[in-house]
């Protein structure tokens, strides 16, 4: 076979190579070699070397000597400086390594390593600081940096994430920042993926500004952002190119209740997440807008000032206003609430299966987690419709929020209805009465693998009845995962069902050792039967 040197390659090979070089742990060290071998290696080798940055101190280490003055302004924080503004011949070298990056991330532990000189000098460039940047994460939210951020804004970013530290927290709402956040659609006409991290409190004024950038997209794909009016949602739901969108829900009205100014997501959007401080909001939210396109939907209400409670009255109309913003093509509906175990002392309203019916239109689900409502009227028949409802379910979590509440109407039939119709079911989570059951009566199945059972702190009676029926029904579970409570103070009562589930485990672990056990020998006998 004929051998090309490499210096022959073209330019597109040669950049797959150093992609591939990419996945190697020592990637930098190699391709810096690569890049001093030859002149014809040197271009490629610097575009893969410099593509990914985070901070400054890449590009400063890179100009002329005497020029960086470094400090160590903390234990184990340099901190770096310039003796002089950058002149002529200097911003060339810059420009040189900057022109390169693509992708660049600054933490706040980043700006806290230059001082003001280094900020004013960047700000100061004659040219664009990055002129080919695609993508900018942006974790800080001190003002005296603004600035610098706006610099880096340029035409050909088409991903964005601004937030606040490595937790990405919420930006505290000021003028600064909203004024920042509306020239976004201007400054960065092509953005394509935007993660702006939502206030911690409702604000019109940054709703508005946030919603003025969004206006100016017409090519989005995936939005995570804050409160958005109804101008932005109006404006989202005309967009062919969304795929996913998480916001937030406040106490805004839309401007017009007519049928047919409600926006309605009939494209490819597929994911939705919405959150909102109450049920009441929320169901506000829903009825004034339909994601008829959209595959999974999460719900996230309440906050750690607000905690909601699982047996709140507002609950059924939630439940029905979601049945009408989203279509039978749902197959993901996932159900987060902020609580506090404080609140659960009491359960003045416990939900039927009338409440949880209009979710039985949605037969294409596979993910079913509404495990923060007080269901303990729920009976074992409701489950039958449930589960026949919801053929394809594989994971299930339903009223675990009530076992601090009063005990639950579903019993162990319950759950064999669940894996009788369900065949797909993998994980499930739910609060109901373990018992022992008539065997020769009740429908068992021993061909539905399970990985995971949650029981949360369900009652129990009879661990080594409940241990036999649960392999009997799922003969590969080894273990039940309960105790949910376990990080606050629970009654006397529900510390005794955990005793008995920690029994069902033993008991199952010795059930499955004697089934593999059975197992081996029947192989060994086969074996000898045919030689």
């Amino acid at each position: 076979m004929r051998h090309v040197n490499v210096c022959l390659l073209p330019a597109e090979i040669l950049r797959d190579i150093f992609a591939a070089i990419r996945k190697d742990s020592d990637f930098r060290a190699t391709t810096a070699t690569l890049a001093r071998t030859c002149r014809t290696l040197k271009e490629p080798a610097l575009d893969a070397l410099w593509k990914n940055i985070i901070g400054f101190k890449p590009l400063l280490s890179c100009l002329p000597n005497g020029i960086v003055v470094r400090t160590s302004k903390r234990k184990q924080l340099v901190n770096e400086s310039l003796l002089h503004p950058l002149f002529t011949e200097e911003w060339k070298t810059f420009r040189q390594y900057a022109r390169r990056i693509h992708f660049l991330i600054i933490h706040d532990s980043e700006l806290d390593g230059i001082t003001d000189r280094v900020v004013q000098a960047l700000i100061s460039a004659p040219t664009p600081l990055l002129p080919n940047l695609h993508s900018l994460q942006w974790l800080d939210d001190r003002e005296c940096f603004f600035p610098l951020l706006r610099a880096l804004l340029v035409p050909t970013i088409t991903s964005m994430r601004l937030g606040s530290g490595l937790y990405y927290d919420c930006w505290d709402p000021s003028f600064v920042k909203s004024a920042l956040l509306a020239s976004l659609g201007t400054r960065c006409p092509s953005i394509r993926t935007l993660e702006v991290c939502p206030y911690g409190a409702d604000s019109e004024e940054s709703s508005d500004a946030v919603s003025e950038a969004i206006c100016g997209w017409r090519k989005l794909v995936h939005l995570k952002t804050g409160v958005l009016n109804a101008r932005a949602l109006t404006h989202l739901a005309s967009l062919a190119s969304l795929k996913s969108l998480r916001f937030m829900s406040y106490d805004f009205e839309f401007a017009d209740d007519r049928p047919n100014t409600i926006p309605i997501f009939t494209s490819q959007l597929d994911a939705v997440s919405v959150a909102a401080p109450s049920y009441f909001l929320l169901t506000r939210c829903l009825r004034n807008i339909r994601f008829f396109s959209c595959r999974s939907a999460e719900l996230l209400i309440g906050s750690p000032g607000e905690p909601q409670l699982p047996y709140d009255p507002d609950i059924p109309e939630f439940i029905v206003s979601f049945s009408e913003c989203f279509s039978p093509v749902l197959e993901e509906l996932l159900v987060n609430v902020e609580f506090s175990h404080e609140d659960l002392d009491d359960h003045p309203l416990s939900f039927g299966f009338d409440v949880i019916a209009p979710l039985l239109s949605f037969r294409r689900l596979t993910t079913l987690d509404i495990n923060w409502f007080c269901t303990t009227d729920v009976n074992d028949d409701a489950f039958k419709k449930m589960a026949q409802s919801w053929p394809q379910l594989e994971k299930f979590c339903f009223g675990v929020a009530s076992a601090m509440l009063a005990s639950p109407s579903v019993t162990f039939i319950g759950l064999i209805y669940l894996i009788q119709y369900c065949r797909h079911l993998r994980n499930v989570t739910m609060y109901f009465r373990a018992c022992p059951i008539d065997i020769k009566r009740e429908p068992f199945s021993k061909i539905v693998p399970n990985e995971k059972i949650e029981v949360g702190d369900s009652p129990i009676v009879d661990p080594i009845a409940v241990a036999c029926q649960l392999h009997i029904l799922l003969p590969d579970l080894i273990e039940v995962t309960h105790n949910y409570w376990d990080w606050v103070p629970v009654p006397p009562s529900i510390v005794a069902f955990n005793h008995e589930w920690d029994k069902v485990n033993e008991y199952l672990e010795v059930l499955t050792k004697s089934a593999e056990m059975g197992e081996m020998i029947g192989e060994l006998s086969d074996s000898e039967g045919t030689r």
